[in-house]
């Protein structure tokens, strides 16, 4: 495979000894960019630094002819300086600091050690789909963006539930227009919330919680469901919380008629089908 660059390209074939590194450079949904190399020392790559200290193995690149996925598998060895928005990288991992973040994989190659001018080749770019944690090491599986093309056709079914996700464009709600700020209570647990919320039972069934203080800040869970005062997560909180943690809890919407127009307000906008009849099999 050739690159682009035709500097590179000469290097590639000038037949001359090379060293290799490569270069991974991780985009969460957030924005923030992380930069890491499998190279001894820090390298710097078109005014970007990739730090050495995060260890990667990267796996061999699958593919195959057809509809098939391509996927990367690549093992991770964090020290404890390998911080993501402030917390290990293990911790964050666990918490969903990268859920659905980019990686996108380059291989640098140099004539002489550390002089990155000729440029890199791109390997690989996905997202990352899925992770294992053991206690020093984490395993991720990286999908090609080609995944996105995994979608159900036609994007409209004639169903009971409306077709839109909640606070979509096609919802049209806000959901900051919706959220609903509290603190935990003394003797919650980690997958059960005391709060102050005084909302009807089973308002924010389905919705969601993003911790803002304390211990698990940043993390978001789904909420099971809910009565007042109490909140039920369908998967707990990596950590126990603390009295007067902060949070924010989102209600939920089970796509019927009567939720839209009963919880939200929103008739208008529903896309479900309740009267058309259901399937019946004629014997």
């Amino acid at each position: 495979m050739k690159a682009g660059n035709a500097t590179l390209n000469a290097l590639l074939d000038s037949n001359r000894q090379l060293f290799m590194a490569d270069l991974y450079t991780i985009t969460a949904v957030t924005g923030s960019i992380y930069r890491y190399t499998s190279a001894d020392t820090n390298l710097t790559v078109g005014g970007n630094v990739f730090l050495s200290s995060l260890k990667l193995k990267g796996g061999r690149i699958r593919s195959a002819v057809g509809l098939e996925v391509e996927t990367l598998d690549v093992t991770v060895y964090p020290a404890l300086s390998d911080l993501i928005g402030g917390a290990p990288f293990l911790t964050a991992l666990r918490t969903g600091a990268l859920d659905g973040a980019t990686l996108l994989l380059e291989r640098a190659y140099m004539a002489v050690w550390g002089d990155t001018s000729p440029g890199t080749l791109i390997r690989f770019i996905g997202r990352i789909s899925e992770s294992r944690f053991g206690r020093t090491e984490a395993k991720l599986k990286i999908k090609s963006d080609l995944e996105l093309l995994n979608a159900q056709m036609p994007h409209n079914f004639y169903q009971p539930g409306c077709v839109h996700s909640l606070y979509d464009s096609g919802c049209g709600l806000t959901k900051s227009g919706y959220a609903a700020a509290s603190t935990v209570l003394a003797g919650s647990t980690t997958s059960m919330l005391l709060c102050g919320l005084t909302q009807l039972s089973a308002y924010f069934d389905q919705g969601t919680i993003t911790c803002n203080s304390g211990a698990n800040s940043g993390v978001t869970r789904t909420i099971k469901s809910y009565t007042p005062g109490v909140l039920n997560l369908s998967y707990p909180l990596p950590v126990a919380p603390s009295a007067a943690d902060a949070f924010t809890a989102y209600p939920g919407c089970d796509k019927t008629q009567a939720t839209c127009t009963g919880k939200f307000n929103n008739l208008a906008n529903f896309r479900g089908f309740p009267y058309v009849p259901i399937p019946e099999t004629a014997l």
